[in-house]
């Protein structure tokens, strides 16, 4: 986004002139920028900082990543943030494959509003609500609890990019971790790739790789990636033969768009992106197919008057199983 300039007619004397924070308004550390150039400024407490890790947690959690069951907002705060004197179980994200219940019965924690990071307070009272999250008032486990632990032990054997993308490393979003893994095929390698190396696989570029490197120069990050391959998790893409050869949709660009009965958004990228293809946002003269679903809005309208082949999803199908001269034959019609 680009602010161009203020919209007076909307102005109804509520505002008030905006004032840049100069401390982390949660731990309190001095904002800067985190490298020569940058406009943005930072929290450069990031190992340490409450907010930078419930959040980070939180994100990990979702569906773009681990996509853990029973692990929301609330539960990220109180694994990161308890109230006293219970100490919080997860110091970073190393820690997140190690929990056990006698960690968590005893937490008590804030319920913060994902919007604002404060506490939410109760309507009648007015008092900031606060839950024990994880036990019941027997004190014993809840059963989201054991199911939140079951589906933590689950997600040790997600896909290398998911894992990849769940470590937060600064410009790295499920594209570019798709892209390194399917290049480098394990952490390991990736981590032991040289700047230039991971600038030149497709999709990464040179500000993807120099945040990779800067990423793994800091030993705790190490750390984490070590605690996370002693407790089991995946590090490594299972061979599925792809490798040794051409994928059946390398060089296509597919755009997604409206709701899917059978696929998710997400799913429906991986899938295309399992195979080669490139998924994108916009339609445009470069783009392959177009594949919508209910309600896809304007892209479908461009797809139509750009003269772009559209799937629906029985299409899409045949795009996958069958490859991309098959899907044009099944193709929506185009409008006269």
């Amino acid at each position: 986004p680009e602010i161009l300039g203020p919209v007076a007619d909307l102005r109804d004397g509520t505002e008030r002139p905006f004032t840049m924070p100069a401390e982390c308004p949660e731990c309190g550390t001095p904002l800067k920028p985190m490298k020569e150039g940058d406009i943005d400024l930072r929290c450069p407490n990031a190992r340490s900082c409450p907010a930078q890790l419930r959040e980070r947690i939180y994100y990990l959690a979702g569906r773009k990543c681990l996509d853990i069951e029973n692990f929301g907002y609330v539960a990220a705060t109180a694994l990161t943030q308890p109230l006293e004197p219970s100490e919080p179980p997860l110091r970073d994200e190393g820690d997140l494959f190690d929990l056990t219940v006698d960690q968590l019965l005893p937490i008590r924690s804030y319920v913060l509003d994902p919007d604002s990071g404060l506490p939410k307070r109760d309507p009648k009272t007015g008092e900031e609500k606060i839950v024990t999250f994880f036990a019941n008032k027997r004190g014993e486990a809840k059963k989201n609890t054991l199911a939140m632990l079951d589906h933590i032990e689950a997600a040790k054997q997600r896909p290398l990019a998911r894992v990849l993308t769940g470590l937060s490393i600064r410009h790295v979003g499920p594209v570019a971790a798709q892209a390194l893994a399917r290049e480098f095929r394990s952490i390991e390698r990736i981590e032991a790739a040289t700047e230039e190396e991971l600038a030149q696989t497709e999709g990464v570029g040179p500000t993807i790789a120099a945040s990779l490197k800067s990423w793994f120069a800091e030993e705790w990050h190490r750390e984490i990636v070590r605690k996370w391959r002693e407790a089991g998790v995946r590090m490594e893409e299972e061979s599925t033969g792809e490798d040794e050869g051409p994928r059946p949709l390398e060089g296509l660009t597919v755009v997604v768009t409206g709701t899917l009965e059978h696929h998710t958004r997400d799913n429906a990228k991986e899938a295309l992106q399992n195979q080669g293809a490139k998924v994108t946002g916009s339609v445009s003269k470069k783009t392959s197919f177009v594949v919508v679903g209910d309600n896809p809005g304007s892209k479908y309208d461009k797809a139509m008057q750009a003269k772009v082949p559209v799937l629906d999803e029985a299409g899409f199908a045949v795009l996958l199983g069958q490859g991309p001269d098959a899907a044009r034959e099944v193709a929506l019609p185009l409008p006269e």
